[in-house]
Parts: C-alpha cells; sequence; structure tokens
C-alpha cells in the first residue's frame, strides 16, 4: 500500500510524546553518500516528529554523515515498524536554521512526506522493529524531551 501522508495513529505514534514508552523504539534512516552507496543511520523517537500528516522534523548529530548526505541530496528515508507494519517513509529534506540559545545543538531538518509504502505480509505478522535498551534511561529521555521542544521551533 502506498499513502501520501501519515494517518491518525502514525501522527499519534510521531507526536513527541510518552517518550518513556517510546524509549526501545529504533528507526533506520537510509541517504546516499557521495559516493553513490546507501548510508544507515539510527535515530530514536527522541529525534523525530510529525509536525502535520505531510511534515515531519528530524534532529541529528551535527556533523555526521546522515546529516552531510541529507544536506548534499535533500532526500532521506525513514524506515520504522509500528503495529505490525514495516513503513517506508520517503522525504524530501531542508536544513533548519541552528537554534542559537538550543541545549542540545543539532541539525534540524524540515522533511516534506513524499510517499510511505506501508509493507505487511497476510501470511506473517511483523512482531518487531529494532529495539535498544538506553544505558541511562533518565539522561536520554530529558535529553529527547528537550530535542522534541527544539524540534517544535
Amino acid at each position: 500500500m502506498n499513502l501520501t501522508q501519515l494517518g491518525p495513529e502514525w501522527m499519534k505514534w510521531f507526536n513527541g510524546e510518552n517518550l518513556e514508552q517510546k524509549q526501545h523504539e529504533a528507526m533506520q534512516l537510509l541517504t546516499v553518500s557521495e559516493d553513490g552507496w546507501p548510508h544507515q543511520a539510527m535515530v530514536s523517537m527522541g529525534e523525530v516528529i510529525a509536525v502535520t500528516p505531510n511534515l515531519m522534523r528530524l534532529a541529528l548529530w551535527s556533523g555526521t554523515q546522515t546529516s552531510m548526505n541529507m544536506s548534499r541530496t535533500g532526500k532521506a528515508t525513514l524506515i520504522a515498524v509500528y503495529q505490525q507494519s514495516l513503513l517506508s517513509i520517503r522525504l524530501d529534506v531542508t536544513l533548519l536554521p541552528a537554534l542559537m540559545e538550543a541545549v542540545h545543538p543539532r541539525d534540524r531538518f524540515e522533511a516534506q512526506v513524499i510517499n510511505i509504502r506501508v509493507d505487511h505480509a497476510p501470511y506473517a505478522e511483523i512482531t518487531s522493529g529494532i529495539t535498544f535498551q538506553l544505558k541511562d534511561e533518565s539522561g536520554a529521555i530529558t535529553r529527547w524531551g528537550e530535542t522534541i521542544e527544539e524540534l517544535r521551533q
């Protein structure tokens, strides 16, 4: 199934709230490197927010390969597993101005949703995506909350 915007259940999932309950969720962010090869990065729920059904924002550590790739190409694909479906969200991205008063300086991107491919098999259920365990749960969730607030600006 191909869609052009996030549905209400995905908007709620990407709303930047209840980060404690979403702390184990990780997503892949795919870009293309200068030599034409796919580049994969991991992002958390504390680095992505849906602003509208057609618009997302992402916060990446400054100077990373992923950030440089997105700045150069203006494209990325966010891969996530939610409700037994694999979401492949194609994004047109634009670097936002730096926030001078940012608590956690990041490269912030505005991302127009171009296409969402929803993949699920009738004969099997996707039971999980990539998950992780935070080493400093309290510190990470606090940082994520502050990062999400900066993405809302």
